[in-house]
């Protein structure tokens, strides 16, 4: 059974997030910053085993839920205007009967604005001091075409450089526990996109040693693009506001027990 604990409001995270706020004044993107480092420590806490971290692994995860960061964040501007969670986002289904989303929003976040996640990951790409990047479009088209196949969301990069799991499953198991931490550092679900992007730029320009910078960027876009068009199935926006507003009012209540079991 997890126990959870009431942070004092003096507690040092507390300081960190009000300092953030004060500071966003002049840099709204200081809570995108922090908080990337923080994502990419929690993650390398989490995905550690007794080698270390397996780089291919990390970036895939990265990958997988900037991509759905995307989607959550158009999601939640739809809802901000008072729309259907889904309503700015375009809905195709496929053969298999599975439900995938696309649309130019969604595109803008991922890879058509200046803080998309392709601009932010492929600064690295400068860093390395390569001119080298994945065809873009040519992962869009694949992504697209692949959908509700075998082949959907599986990153085409040598074996050796395979991930130990897939994107889906990455998204699936750490969108879940890592949303709140990024929502903590990025109220504005604009900047969720931002403040992943900025652990994927982290963590390939950190290991351009380890792994060629063209690989890992082309192995975290081919992880991004497609699940930035799943559907998780997972519980609406609204729907999970009013139980984080319902489990602060009553953190005693059975309902909130049975919760945290």
């Amino acid at each position: 059974m997890n126990v959870f604990v009431l942070t004092p409001a003096h507690s040092p995270e507390q300081a960190l997030l009000h300092e953030i706020a004060k500071i966003s004044k002049d840099d709204p993107l200081v809570g995108a910053k922090v908080g990337s480092d923080e994502l990419t420590h929690r993650l390398l806490t989490v995905m550690k085993d007794g080698r270390g971290v397996h780089l291919e692994s990390l970036l895939c995860a990265l990958g997988a839920i900037a991509g759905y960061a995307c989607q959550a964040s158009v999601r939640a501007d739809a809802v901000a205007k008072g729309l259907p969670e889904t309503a700015l986002l375009t809905t195709r289904q496929s053969g298999d009967g599975k439900t995938y989303y696309f649309g130019d929003q969604l595109n803008y976040s991922l890879a058509d604005s200046p803080c998309s996640v392709w601009a932010i990951a492929s600064a690295a790409m400068r860093h390395a001091h390569s001119s080298r990047r994945p065809d873009l479009m040519e992962i869009f088209k694949h992504s697209a075409t692949a959908a509700g196949s075998a082949a959907f969301g599986k990153p085409r990069v040598p074996p050796e450089n395979a991930a130990h799991d897939s994107p889906l499953n990455y998204v699936r198991t750490l969108w879940p526990t890592l949303q709140p931490l990024i929502a903590k550092f990025c109220p504005n679900p604009e900047h969720w996109p931002i403040l992943i992007g900025l652990s994927i730029q982290q963590a390939i320009s950190s290991n351009e040693s380890a792994l060629d910078p063209d690989l890992a960027l082309q192995l975290v876009m081919e992880a991004a693009i497609p699940m930035s068009s799943v559907d998780l199935k997972i519980p609406s926006l609204k729907r999970m506001a009013r139980q984080r507003r319902y489990r602060r009012l009553h953190p005693r209540s059975a309902v909130y027990a049975k919760q945290s079991a």
